[in-house]
């Protein structure tokens, strides 16, 4: 069928397309090629004979046109709604080739089929392509030279200006015309002349270079950076270009800088304290007294010589990890104690205080040592000497514990020993007295500050005591605490264990002496630097006549007593349901 197609279509048109300078393909819906001419043959490098075994999707670059391409351009040009276009079609060595083209609608045997007309425009748009870098290239050569931040200017190859950037004016403080009637030579100081010339004569023999020199504009002598290279046009060098960098600002910081470097060194080496900088760990400077500390009589000695060599075992691994955490920004303790051996093999302790800086242009790790190898050994005797008072105080403590300890047996014993009842209720009483002391220096004993106790755990234990001594049988008496976290030193904590042996005392011999069951709640609280101690209970309540200034029974003469002591008062509040005794005093401090 195509060849009988291919026979009409040749018969009708095959003169006329042959001699076609524009190749020519004709094609069915699905793209399959009917015919094409001579002039699409040399497009695409194949012969006629394989274009017609072919598809145009062989032909067309897909990954640019996308998939389905020829049903949309199939129907495209049969509504008449696209018969130009540009498109890619792909030779027979893979070369891809840009094609300007036309399409229009034959109908064969009742067939409609598409003919495209195509011309190779690849050379037209590299051309094209060609020129739009050349004017891009242009425009930016034009934005670099007219917008640099730095005056930008070229010479001829005598070293006279041909041009320059209206930075170049500023800094010159000449008009433009004024610029390009002169030389560099003109600007450019007397011994910095020769070296100048030096630099202009490499770039205008292609060399690039940069340097810096003084120059003399309108308002003053100026320090430049100067960047010069060679201005082409095609192969052949006719100019020189320049930029340069106004530098006075920066030459001056550094002068700045040096002097005060200078300071800092004549500084340092008269310096009493050893000082010393590192660069990645070699000492590159240390003062006199450094190198006294190491043990040498010159800085010289030791200069280039790595810290790490001075470390004493054990310790270099520390050093490095600080060095690292130094170097890279990372905070560290100000003062770190350190340990080295010196040259004559001495070992001493020194504190050292790093700090980060840049020294001669490099990172480095400044330095101060002190040795605090006496200081230690004092440390040392001063902390045996306390451990051994540590010792004897808590023996002292250990002891008076002890012999209370005997005379409240001793108390004891008498108190079994005798008919009387009162006597013994007395001896009793005294018994608690003392013991509520001799728990003191217990807890004491137990503590290591050897001179504040943890009062919580203590009232607990004393509480109860005083309840299996002195409660009566069929008693039925609850304790409940509301005690804060706090302590209290030796002076504060006997006189208040023993207001709180009373008072809890009173209660048991008074409040429930009629009444077996009951209920006794211990208050104690720090607020605002004072101590408040509470003994509630809901026994009877107080006689009728009670003044707390004038019963003046022992435990009462006791209780305010101890409280004088403490310069605190005593109070008590009485209600329907039983007593309540106040106690408030200073936090010693």
């Amino acid at each position: 069928m195509k060849n009988i197609l291919r026979e009409d279509i040749t018969e009708q048109f095959g003169k006329i397309i042959e001699v076609l300078q524009d190749g020519y393909i004709l094609a069915d819906r699905e793209g399959n090629i009917i015919d094409v001419n001579s002039a699409y043959c040399d497009i695409t490098g194949y012969d006629k004979e394989e274009l017609l075994s072919m598809n145009l999707s062989q032909l067309r670059n897909e990954k640019d046109i996308g998939s389905g391409y020829q049903e949309k351009f199939f129907s495209k040009v049969v509504k008449n709604e696209s018969t130009e276009f540009e498109i890619q079609h792909i030779t027979k060595d893979g070369r891809k080739v840009d094609l300007s083209g036309s399409a229009t609608v034959t109908k064969v045997k009742g067939e409609i089929y598409i003919a495209e007309f195509l011309r190779n425009v690849t050379k037209r748009k590299e051309e094209q392509q060609a020129k739009k870098k050349l004017e891009e290239s242009e425009q930016r050569f034009k934005s670099l030279f007219e917008h640099n931040p730095n005056p930008v200017y070229y010479f001829d190859l005598e070293g006279n200006f041909q041009g320059c950037n209206d930075k170049m004016v500023t800094f010159t403080g000449y008009s433009r015309e004024e610029i390009l009637s002169l030389g560099f030579e003109d600007f450019v100081l007397e011994e910095d002349l020769e070296r100048t010339w030096h630099h202009f004569k490499k770039a205008a023999e292609g060399t690039p270079g940069e340097y810096e020199i003084l120059v003399e504009v309108k308002d003053g002598i100026k320090d430049i950076r100067v960047t010069k290279f060679p201005k082409y046009e095609g192969d052949d060098i006719t100019g020189v270009f320049g930029i340069l960098q106004d530098i006075t600002e920066e030459q001056q910081a550094k002068k700045k800088l040096k002097k005060n470097e200078q300071r800092w060194q004549h500084l340092v080496e008269n310096n009493p304290q050893p000082v010393q900088v590192t660069v990645d760990g070699e000492i590159v400077f240390i003062n006199q007294a450094g190198a006294t500390l190491y043990g040498v009589e010159s800085p010289k000695e030791i200069t280039g010589i790595s810290v790490f060599e001075f470390s004493y075992p054990g310790y270099e691994e520390k050093i490095r990890e600080r060095k690292h955490k130094l170097e890279n920004g990372i905070d560290v303790d100000n003062i770190h104690e350190h340990k080295i051996v010196r040259v004559d093999g001495e070992s001493r302790f020194v504190e050292v205080h790093s700090i980060p800086i840049e020294y001669q242009g490099k990172k480095a790790i400044q330095t101060v040592l002190t040795d605090i190898t006496e200081r230690k050994k004092q440390k040392k005797i001063i902390q045996d000497s306390l451990q051994e008072k540590e010792v004897l105080l808590k023996e002292i403590h250990h002891r008076v514990k002890n012999n209370m300890a005997v005379v409240s047996g001793l108390l004891q014993l008498q108190a079994m020993n005798t008919d009387n009842d009162q006597l013994a209720e007395m001896l009793k009483e005294s018994q608690l007295r003392i013991y509520s002391m001799a728990m003191i220096h217990e807890k004491l004993y137990q503590t290591e500050t050897l001179s504040d106790i943890n009062v919580e755990k203590y009232i607990k234990e004393l509480v109860e005591v005083i309840k299996d001594t002195v409660i009566e049988e069929n008693m039925d008496v609850s304790i409940s605490y509301n005690i804060d976290d706090l302590t209290l030193d030796i002076n504060q904590a006997i006189p208040c264990a023993l207001i709180l042996n009373e008072l809890v005392v009173n209660c048991f011999k008074h409040a429930f002496s009629e009444v077996k069951q009951g209920q006794i709640t211990i208050i104690l609280q720090e607020k605002d630097g004072q101590v408040r101690l509470k003994v509630r209970d809901n026994g009877k309540g107080l006689p009728e006549d009670f003044d707390i200034n004038e019963f003046q029974t022992l435990g009462m003469s006791l209780i305010q007593t101890l409280t004088a002591q403490l310069e605190g008062e005593v109070g008590c509040l009485e209600n329907t349901e039983g007593t309540e005794f106040i106690v408030e005093f200073p936090v010693t401090e």
